[in-house]
């Protein structure tokens, strides 16, 4: 009766976690397929081991193979290292928002200018009115916020703010989402 369910569970389980995974590499996960890929790969762990379980004994001979011994050894080694050895600096993965926010954290206020549309005077104008005095062309959103990101993202939220043209959008231009009703 058991041994009946073992297989298609295993199938089943592995073409779920299977589809929704390449899916989710490929940046077309939706919010169920996530659910799916993240609670049936918890529960696809306990149906191997119950599909291990009734086919031990043919499970066994891949201990005796040098080719299903060496899959497995790899398996395993691949696993354990993957979280054994700290990744490299700069590379902590994370949302690519949190990427690109660290990625400019060390430019000059002066060299961001631009991509603000905007000259260097106004965006220290900016952030001294969002309370981050003394700023200067030199100075860097790691100057004012240091390593933290969120902090971070909070000054380059001031820069984006001009409070003389509020609900215009990006530099007082008419563009972005203040704009959208004009």
């Amino acid at each position: 009766m058991l041994r009946k369910w073992a297989t298609p569970l295993t199938i089943a389980s592995f073409t779920i976690v299977g589809i929704t995974g390449v899916l989710w590499y490929f940046h077309q996960v939706t919010g169920i397929a996530r659910w799916m890929h993240e609670i049936i790969g918890l529960a696809m762990v306990l149906i191997v081991a119950f599909h291990v379980v009734l086919n031990w004994r043919p499970f066994k001979l891949y201990f005796k193979r040098p080719v299903g011994l060496a899959v497995i050894a790899l398996g395993v080694v691949l696993t354990v290292g993957a979280y054994a050895w700290p990744e490299a600096e700069g590379r902590a993965g994370g949302p690519p928002n949190f990427a690109a926010f660290g990625a400019f954290a060390d430019e000059t206020l002066g060299t961001l200018a631009p991509i603000f549309d905007t000259d260097t005077g106004t965006l220290i104008a900016r952030l001294d009115a969002a309370g981050y005095a003394g700023a200067s062309a030199e100075t860097t959103v790691e100057d004012l916020a240091g390593s933290n990101t969120r902090a971070q993202m909070t000054v380059f939220s001031a820069m984006v703010v001009d409070a003389a043209n509020a609900g215009q959008g990006a530099g007082g231009m008419g563009i972005g989402a203040g704009a959208q009703g004009n």
